[in-house]
């Protein structure tokens, strides 16, 4: 089984001369920072050329945000209906701006006050009994619960699913949405109908608490919202790099407004990364332009996969980078952490990112995981919120429901900090990696003990953090009770120190060439037996590994005999049956790939419509069933 990656071509490989005396320091932050895939705003080639890049600090942050006109549209309810919110500065990501952006909460406080007088206590609750007689609640309740389940935001998750010729395709689409007026108090009725009994007549305690949980529950479903959260995440993760970078005329931080969707589509729509948008504007605008200057690194606030079409997109940013003498960082999903003990990657996926760490450019390219916690929940011990009580932590939301930041900003905080302490000719990337006064939070185990969470969504051990690097990616690792983040290395996807415009560490280089001798001598001791065996300088790691790289591929016992560089073919059997089957080969391995693409589409679909039969007899908010992936971090801790 073979798969033929198709990395594009760059100009010999050649880069185009840096601009600039050397006296700048340029990060590049790429995101959805407007919102453009939410409404199906995307542009590649020459028009996305034309984006300009925006310099930001502490001090104009808010006033960017303004100038952005971001319009985030939100679905509201169980139906069809939708708000529009314009985020207008970095208050507005607040509860208490949210309550009085949208209208819906005001009815609900009004509600509630209702409900409290005595003089239309009676008629208010008689009110809300005649709309729970009125609902279909088991449907109401299952299209809450429907609503509430999210993936990952257009803007920032780049698409899984499809092809390279796929992404070519993207044209973009709007989040569908009602653009009529919203009946509120039909959307009143929709967010109460759930919290009450229907089989019970309720007084005006438990009617005042149905008002105070649905206050709380729409809160809830707007900040965890994906497309909401992509966008509090970004510019939080903005603000945290304007606020711990000393930012000036050397040290520069310069935005370009790029969603996941256009990225994929620019990477994809030619060969010739040449006629890219992302190449005229990465490469050749900074080189050209002498109030620009040349980027030093270039962050993409983006989630890819362990898919063959997405190690095509990076190999091609890759190239990029590598034009641009400026690395590409961006981050991998957390699901390459989720590989049982055991278990082999897909044998395309394994080739295909085997494939990519081979090419010389991929020095130029780093992936982060997982994600840190950029603010903490809020609620009246943590963050209080002034406008009603609001704990937004609840075991059933879980993780999802915590906001967390990109591991790539991590790294710009890391690659500023150290330029800004030893300059650019003595910067030795790796020399400060931790960052303390992080958010951490404190929660309540399924015993009720309460219990301190990690910085991070997953909690990695010293082996974990061994073996992630092992598999070639940048571990964010974290101690349960303490407010310290640390990046765990500073090596590429090839598994040697990131490539840049800093000096290369020696220290750094004799390292690396201890790895790889380490890593052949494992290698040839695994292929002397015909069952690996543990030894403990490195090879349990694999058991916990949640991704297999080439040299620590495990030959199957049928191809001993096979050469060692020729390590994929372990992976996809005899080839020697089908020497003269080149054509079938590929058809073959177009058959698997669509259907390795399919069954990514299948998962993701089958999340969506799991646990159908509970939602009928849970409410919304009071299903006592802990996040699943809560429960898998306490258990870790």
């Amino acid at each position: 089984m073979r798969f033929e990656c198709n990395f594009g071509t760059l100009g010999g490989g050649k880069s185009v001369a840096r601009s600039g005396d050397g006296s700048r320091f340029r990060i590049a932050l790429l995101g959805d920072f407007s919102g453009r895939a939410m409404t199906g705003r995307l542009e590649t080639g020459d028009d996305l050329a034309t984006r300009k890049p925006i310099r930001v600090d502490v001090d104009n942050l808010d006033d960017i945000i303004e100038r952005m006109g971001i319009s985030v549209r939100l679905p509201m309810g169980s139906d069809s209906e939708s708000i529009e919110l314009e985020i207008e500065s970095m208050d507005d990501f607040h509860p208490d701006e949210l309550v009085d952006k949208v209208e819906v909460f005001d009815e609900l406080k009004s509600l509630r006050q209702r409900l409290l007088h005595d003089r239309t206590a009676k008629a208010a609750a008689e009110e809300v009994r005649q709309w729970v007689d009125e609902a279909d609640l088991v449907s109401l309740r299952s299209r809450q619960r429907k609503a509430k389940r999210k993936s990952g935001s257009r803007g920032s998750t780049v698409p899984v699913g499809g092809k390279l010729s796929d992404f070519a395709r993207l044209t973009g689409k709007p989040i569908a949405a009602d653009d009529s007026d919203i009946d509120v108090e039909e959307l009143v009725k929709q967010l109460i109908a759930p919290y009450v009994q229907a089989d019970a007549d309720p007084d005006q305690e438990a009617l005042v608490a149905a008002v105070d949980n649905s206050l709380s529950g729409t809160m809830r479903s707007l900040l965890h919202q994906a497309d909401f959260q992509a966008m509090e995440s970004i510019w939080r993760g903005v603000d945290l790099l304007t606020r711990r970078l000393e930012t000036d005329s050397s040290l520069q931080l310069v935005l370009y407004d790029v969603s996941a969707e256009e990225l994929a589509a620019d990477l994809s729509e030619v060969d010739s990364l040449e006629d890219s948008g992302l190449y005229k504007l990465l490469v050749e605008q900074p080189a050209m332009d002498a109030s620009q200057g040349s980027l030093a690194a270039i962050l993409g606030h983006y989630v890819f996969d362990e898919t063959p079409p997405h190690a095509e997109l990076l190999g091609r940013i890759a190239k990029i980078a590598a034009a641009a003498e400026a690395p590409f960082v961006t981050s991998i999903s957390k699901h390459v952490l989720d590989r049982k003990k055991g278990e082999e990657p897909h044998p395309l996926v394994a080739e295909a990112w085997s494939t990519l760490k081979e090419i010389p450019e991929s020095k130029y390219l780093a992936l982060t995981v997982p994600q840190f916690l950029l603010r903490l929940p809020y609620g009246k011990k943590s963050d209080p919120v002034d406008a009603f009580a609001f704990e937004e932590f609840t075991a059933q939301s879980g993780v999802s429901g915590m906001l967390w930041g990109n591991g790539v900003l991590l790294f710009g905080l890391m690659l500023g900090q150290t330029y800004s302490a030893q300059g650019l000719k003595k910067m030795q990337i790796g020399s400060i990696m931790s960052f303390d006064d992080m958010p951490f939070y404190y929660c309540n185990d399924a015993d009720g003990d309460q219990i301190a969470l990690p910085c991070t969504d997953r909690l990695l051990s010293q082996r974990m953090a061994h073996a992630v690097i092992d598999a070639g990616y940048i571990p964010v690792l974290s101690i349960q009770g303490q407010p310290v983040v640390r990046l765990g290395s500073t090596r590429s996807v090839a598994g040697v120190e990131l490539a840049g415009v800093w000096p290369e560490s020696a220290e750094a280089s004799k390292m690396q060439a201890e790895d790889r001798q380490r890593a052949s001598e494992r290698e040839a001791e695994l292929r002397s037996t015909v069952k690996p065996r543990v030894t403990q300088d490195g090879e349990e790691f694999r058991d916990d590994l949640m991704h297999a790289m080439k040299d620590d591929t495990f030959d199957d016992e049928d191809d001993e005999d096979e050469e060692d560089d020729d390590d994929e073919d372990g992976y996809g059997g005899d080839e020697s049956e089908d020497d003269d089957g080149d054509s079938d080969a590929s058809d073959d391995s177009d058959d698997d790939l669509d259907a390795l693409l399919a069954s990514l589409s299948d998962d993701s679909d089958s999340d969506d419509d799991s646990d159908s039969d509970s939602d009928e007899d849970a409410s919304a908010d009071d299903d006592d069933e802990m996040d699943p992936e809560l429960a898998a971090l306490l258990a870790d801790l």
